[in-house]
């Protein structure tokens, strides 16, 4: 298994008991046996043949306490030292299973020794009674100990940054020094792998409407283009004052003590829904929406050079504006090549293979560098009733060849798109002509950046770093896929 099994049972146990949380009474009584199952099987992965020996080792010790107590002529000897036999038979066997079917021994043997314990009269009560309740009390810790280790790994773990309706409320009375703010309404947003996303209403004297937070995870998956909140939110100002629909950015916030964990923006929520996923859209698109697609990514490649964003990221450093476009976009992907190869990452002889394969064949384009969403695609548009609201989610960010868009919205939107219209209408809408040779090699990056970013964020799982149960998906269902639509497109024709 890719995924150390540890790491995702604890992620499951821990997202398990966040919505066990929410929930009460016959409910949340009715999944206390998962939850219990889970803690065991995520004791039993993290301590292993470990966990099993210490058990082997506080029997021993208990018995060694009960033997001292008994006369040197009882016949409860003979049954110590059976229970002894099996648990030496459990130290020596290889394999976790084998060593708990002996340890199952010891215990059987161990029972028969209390009975006969219980029964041995030539004992005083006294000494009977002495050993009996060490018997029980360990008996009591050992069948603890799964629960207890799970509970003690929870409280050795980051401190508790978990968002909430009530902290946030908190947050922002205090921000606003506004005791009759409330907030009825708070939902997390399920999606998304780099940052987590939360809708919520306020109410209030100094603070009231509808608002997002966008928030860094605790520890960063990805560290380059406007993946950082705060570089993003400078992104999203300079584009929203410039006339374009990104969201209207408030604030950001680095501090939030009362916030503890990832840096966070604050967004006024635009109205509408999503269109689709990153793999489609929700149906076959309209002419109207094709339309308004093709004119809003001509709108934001014609946006001037922005030198405040020079400083905030490689990505879009000012001297990129005047370099040539293919050399741009050969910088900007041999910077992903890099970052790969120097972060922690799982180890892919794909991905080794298709970078090579991208920077052999840059197109020669001319022209020069324009900005870039990077993630393009009804999954991060809102319309409302047909009309375009926002443009969501800037972390991908950077300068570089408009047909890198182009092709991303071909990746995303798949059958619901007609390629060969929407680049018809791209051009109709005053943007440049770009021939179906440069659409597929963005196409095959778009798909080589997804697979790239997901095992980025897959090894910081696997090695505990990110506990998010979702990201179990990505190695074994989102990567497959962006590898596998690369490879068909290489393969095969535009």
């Amino acid at each position: 298994m890719l995924l150390p099994t540890e790491h995702v049972l604890a992620s499951l146990a821990a997202e398990f008991n966040r919505l066990r949380s929410q929930l009460t009474g016959g409910e949340a009584s009715a999944l206390q046996s998962i939850g219990a199952g889970l803690a065991l099987l995520t004791q039993r992965e993290r301590g292993d043949v470990a966990s099993v020996k210490a058990q082997i080792e506080r029997l021993t010790g208990e018995v060694a306490t009960a033997v001292a107590l008994l006369p040197a002529d009882s016949s409860l000897h003979a049954a110590a030292r059976v229970i002894g036999t099996h648990l030496e038979r459990a130290r020596r066997c290889e394999n976790l299973r084998d060593m708990e079917a002996a340890w199952r021994d010891g215990l059987a043997a161990t029972e028969t020794f209390a009975r006969q314990l219980a029964a041995d009269t030539r004992l005083d009560a006294a000494t009977r009674t002495r050993i009996g309740l060490s018997l029980n009390s360990w008996e009591i810790a050992d069948l603890q100990a799964p629960f207890a280790s799970a509970a003690a790994a929870r409280t050795e773990s980051a401190a508790d940054t978990e968002v909430t309706a009530a902290r946030l409320c908190g947050y922002l009375r205090d921000r606003f020094s506004d005791p009759s703010i409330e907030v009825p309404m708070f939902r997390p947003l399920a999606g998304g792998f780099g940052k987590q996303t939360f809708l919520f209403d306020v109410t209030g004297r100094e603070f009231a409407g509808a608002y997002v937070m966008r928030r860094d995870l605790a520890e960063p998956v990805i560290d380059n283009d406007c993946h950082r909140i705060d570089v993003e939110y400078a992104l999203i100002r300079a584009v929203h004052e410039r006339g374009f629909p990104a969201p209207d950015a408030l604030w950001v916030d680095s501090e939030h003590a009362l916030l503890p964990g990832g840096n966070f923006l604050i967004m006024r929520r635009a109205p509408g829904k999503a269109g689709g996923s990153v793999f489609t859209a929700a149906g076959q698109i309209p002419k109207d929406l094709l339309q308004t697609l093709a004119g809003i990514l001509v709108r934001l490649h014609a946006l001037p050079p922005m030198p405040a964003l020079s400083e905030l990221t490689e990505s879009l450093n000012g001297a990129l504006w005047s370099v040539p476009m293919d050399e741009c976009v050969r910088r900007y992907i041999g910077g992903f090549r890099a970052l790969f190869e120097r972060e922690l990452h799982m180890p892919s002889p794909a991905l080794a293979s298709l970078f090579g394969w991208l920077l052999d064949n840059v197109p020669a384009t001319q022209g020069r560098p324009v900005l870039l969403h990077g993630d393009i695609g009804f999954h991060n548009f809102l319309f409302d009733e047909g009309k375009l609201t926002a443009v969501l989610d800037w972390e991908f960010g950077h300068l570089g060849d408009p047909a890198e868009d182009l092709a991303y919205a071909c990746n995303t939107l798949g059958a619901a798109l007609d390629t060969q219209e929407f680049l018809e209408e791209y051009r109709r809408a005053g943007g440049i002509r770009v021939d179906p040779e440069r659409i597929r090699f963005f196409r095959v990056w778009g798909h080589v950046r997804n697979a790239c970013a997901s095992n980025l964020i897959t090894a910081k799982f696997a090695c505990g770093r990110v506990d998010d149960l979702k990201l179990v998906v990505l190695p074994h269902v989102y990567i497959p896929q962006f590898l596998g639509a690369a490879m068909k497109l290489i393969e095969g024709p535009a």
